[in-house]
């Protein structure tokens, strides 16, 4: 008698469901899988941006003085004169210090002789969670498209200095404005004798009487190129060796849309939910993005007397 042979396989039905059980375990593990990589990102992060709060204090321990924020090669009215960055400073405290051989500080940062130096990439001054970039910066890191301008492939930095809260921002305590300069990486602007001083007065550890854990210096402003006015390009904010890599806080975590975010220099990042800063005393905190924004003035000064919420971190 002849057997019949029997067809074994999956029907219909048991091929859907089989499906939909594959999908339903891949939609809970994508995004499982996609928090773990922007957790290990966010180490990364904070552990540049740690680096960074130690190179600052052993500059301060060095020079016995805190970096400028913003100095100048000769007096600021001079036509030949330009500005140099805290980030620039750093380098033979952050294990660059080749790199600051490299470089000579008596001409422009974009100038032929120093561009072997300032078009490389510094992995310590870029966040890998980044991946919104100004339309002037590509996805590694550096310049692009200034038609002709010099600057063509300076390399970014995610990373910002703070010279102090928004000038017109009210002292809880006096209840006046606070006025420029009232952080720690300071700039000259607002300063009596602004158009002849080339670098600030020296600030000492000292003199955060508010205390270094409770005294930023620097924060994330991701994403950032070229800085424009009027459509038209007016400084290279978003490069590393630019002397405009530090400014006054003005606005809250994340509340300024780009790419208004990156030509104001706002605090921003592409970490969910908030941005990193960086303590005087080396810590790195995380501030989210519901923080007031009269705390981040208070934590941007150094000399206000202000109580920090103790649930500001």
């Amino acid at each position: 008698m002849r057997r019949e042979r029997r067809i074994t396989g999956f029907t219909l039905v048991e091929l859907l469901v089989v499906i939909a059980i594959v999908g339903a375990l891949l939609a809970i593990l994508l995004p499982a899988v996609q928090a773990a990589r922007e957790a290990s990102r966010r180490t990364s992060c904070l552990n540049n941006l740690h680096q960074v709060g130690v190179g600052l204090t052993s500059y301060e321990s060095a020079k016995q003085r805190w970096p400028a924020g913003k100095k100048w090669s000769g007096p600021p009215t001079k036509p030949t004169s330009f500005e140099m960055a805290w980030s620039s400073f750093l380098l033979g405290y952050i294990e660059e210090q080749s790199l600051n051989d490299a470089i000579n500080f008596k001409v422009r940062f974009t100038d032929p002789i120093n561009m072997p130096a300032t078009t490389q990439i510094i992995s310590t001054y870029l966040c890998p969670s980044t991946w919104r970039f100004e339309e002037h910066r590509t996805e590694d890191g550096h310049i692009t498209n200034l038609g002709g301008l010099p600057g063509e492939g300076l390399a970014c930095i995610d990373y910002m200095g703070i010279s102090g809260p928004f000038k017109d921002a009210k002292d809880p305590i006096t209840k006046l404005p606070y006025g420029r300069e009232r952080g720690v990486l300071l700039g000259t602007k607002g300063l009596p004798l602004k158009p002849e001083l080339i670098e600030p007065p020296p600030l000492r550890s000292k003199e955060i009487v508010d205390g270094l854990s409770h005294t930023m210096c620097v924060v994330e402003c991701a994403g950032r190129g070229v800085g424009l006015k009027h459509g038209q390009l007016d400084n290279l904010h978003g490069a590393w060796a630019s002397g405009n890599n530090v400014t006054h806080i003005d606005n809250g975590v994340n509340k300024t849309k780009t790419p208004k975010a990156w030509y104001m220099e706002r605090i921003i990042s592409d970490h969910p939910g908030g941005a990193h800063i960086v303590m005087c005393d080396t810590s790195v905190q995380f501030l989210n993005d519901n923080t007031d924004k009269k705390v981040i003035y208070w934590l941007a000064t150094r000399d206000g007397h202000e109580d920090i919420p103790p649930d500001t971190f």
